[in-house]
Formats: C-alpha cells, structure tokens, sequence
C-alpha cells in the first residue's frame, strides 16, 4: 500500500536539503507512519521502513550509519512557527532511538511538533504528496522541490522570490548565479519533476531595471483537481499523447481538502465584505486589508488570480500607488543581488 505523508505546511520552513536522499526518504515515511498516534512512545519495525521507500540494499552497516546520520540530523533541525506576533523554532522529536542490529525505531514525538502531523484534520494549510513517488526521486534538489510544490498542487503555480527559493532548497552562494543556478540545480528539477508535475515549466521572473537581473522564479503545471492525485510513474515518456490514471485519494484526505474549499471560499467573502464597507475609506486602511488579503492569497485562495484584482475594485483601490513602492524595492534589490 502506498503510504500519503501529509503535514502542516509550517513544515516547509525546515531546510534539509544537505541531507541525503536516503535520510528524506526515511524521515517522511517516519512522517506517514506516525500521523494519528499522539504524542506516545511509538516503536517501529525498520525492514517495514525500509519496503515503503524501497531501500534494498542489503549492507546492514551503511543502513545503520544513515540512521544514525539521520538521528544527528534531526536533533538539530528546527521548524518555524511564525506569525505576527511571535517567531518559534522548535525541535522535532523528544527520543530517538535505534538498536545496533537496525531492528527496531523508537521515537517520542515532540508535544510543541504534534500540531504539524496530528491536527491536520481540522487545519487548512497542509501539504500531502506520495511517499513512494517522493521515494523514487534521485536529487535531493528535486525532492525538495517536489513537497514544496504539492503544497500548490490544486492551484497549478507558485512563484518564489529568488532569495526565498535559494534558502529553502538551500543553494551554496557558488551556485546561486543565474548559470550556475540553472545548471546546477534548475535541471535536475526540470528532468525529474515533470513525471509527477503535468506540463511542468519553471520561468525566469526578470526586473525591468538595467541588465534585467533574475529576481524570482515561477513554476508552473496543470492544476490538480481535488480529490485527485495524478500518478505519471509507468506511462511511456516518448508518447506524445499520455495515458492518465487517476488515484483514489484516502477518504480523510478527500474530507479534509474539502473542508480547505470550504473554508477558503468563507474567507473569500469575508474581504469582499470588508472591501465594499473601506470603498469611501483612506488609501491607508484599504493598503492594509490588500495587504492582509495578500498573505491570504498564500494558501490558494479560489480562484487566485482574481481573487486580488477583484478586491481591489471593489473598494476602488489604488493599485498603481501600492504597487510602485514595492516593485521599486524589488528592482533594487535584483540590482544589488545581480
């Protein structure tokens, strides 16, 4: 059976992109397999570990040194909750524990980290993505690529400010040069992702300023409907037509990201309330609801593309005088970065 790891998206924020892909792939199966079970003690046989990401090999030796790599690795990776008011860095787990003959797994879940795998239920912003397809990717570039993507997956894009992209995947600032960039990890992405992102593209965001310097990057695919998970893994790669199978998603999932629609459709309505009632209000209080509604915007809004444009004209918003600023300060920035 093919595990669905799903997680806050507060999760997003750890890096681990110099872990190994072995380590990913063992820490988000640990991930699927403790959602639902509570901050208890909770004791895993490794060889079932082991057959969800397909890990063959047979030296017992290096399985115990990633493990044991891994449990380094986690007691010093940190997630970030962060809001208005406060920022919270907190640990993962209490205990990890693995016997020398690589039997058994032990762990404590963290009770500050329980929201991120156990509360999803009743939370709306939340990535879930396959363990098996994230399993079979071979760069740790791409892998991390992929669970930040299926956080968008329903909305079909997601464009990152170059800076924000290079601290999430990580990049060495020798390979943060356009070309450098480009070759050293935009194409392992661009090579493997496709299988599992429909009509995957990812675009260049270039400043009007002199010497059009790159300030962000857009990827792109066709939308995935909810409720639906598209698996590309056996279909003919030189086909020019491509068979599609569709998935069953797992009843609790399909529940949840119903709920998501739900939710964000109310939410929705609420600042277009909020915008007819500011129409006849001061430029400042109508930035600050723009602004709000743009964090928003962040967890896919419906219909998102409009969803701005809309508000904005509801309450006959100065688009021009918001926006200018904040480009000027882009522009600048793409200047000084190059």
């Amino acid at each position: 059976m093919n595990e669905v790891v799903k997680y806050h998206n507060d999760l997003n924020t750890a890096v681990m992109r110099r872990w190994t892909k072995e380590e990913m792939n063992f820490f988000f199966a640990i991930i699927a397999k403790v959602r639902g079970k509570g901050t208890s003690e909770i004791v895993f046989d490794l060889s079932e570990l082991k057959d969800l990401v397909a890990y063959a090999e047979r030296n017992n030796k290096r399985f115990l040194d990633i493990m044991k790599s891994l449990a380094l690795k986690l007691n010093s990776l940190a997630y970030i909750e962060q809001n208005e008011e406060t920022l919270k860095i907190m640990s993962i787990f209490q205990e990890f524990e693995i016997d020398n003959k690589g039997t058994y797994l032990r762990i404590l879940v963290s009770q500050k980290f329980e929201y991120i795998i156990n509360e999803v239920l009743e939370n709306w912003q939340f990535t879930s993505f396959e363990l098996a397809q994230f399993a079979q990717l071979k760069s740790t570039y791409s892998k991390t690529m992929y669970r930040l993507l299926k956080q968008w997956r329903t909305l079909g894009r997601k464009t990152f400010p170059k800076n924000e992209l290079f601290k999430l995947l990580d990049v060495p600032k020798s390979m943060q040069r356009p070309n450098n960039f480009a070759d050293k990890v935009l194409k392992h992405i661009k090579q493997e992702l496709p299988v599992y992102f429909e009509g995957f593209k990812v675009t260049p965001i270039k400043s009007s300023s002199r010497g059009t310097p790159i300030t962000g990057y857009e990827f792109s695919w066709k939308a995935e409907k909810t409720g639906e998970w598209k698996d590309f893994d056996k279909l003919e790669k030189n086909r020019k037509k491509k068979p599609v199978r569709s998935e069953t998603v797992p009843e609790n999932i399909l529940a949840a990201e119903k709920e998501d629609e739900e939710r964000k459709k109310k939410l929705q309505e609420e600042f277009f309330q909020k915008a007819m009632q500011l129409r006849d209000q001061s430029f400042e209080d109508q930035a600050q609801l723009f602004s709000e509604a743009r964090k928003v915007d962040t967890y896919r809004m419906p219909n998102a593309t409009q969803f701005l444009d809309t508000l904005a004209t509801l309450m006959d918003f100065d688009l021009k005088k918001y926006w200018d600023p904040i480009l000027k300060n882009a522009q600048s920035e793409g200047e000084e970065n190059g």
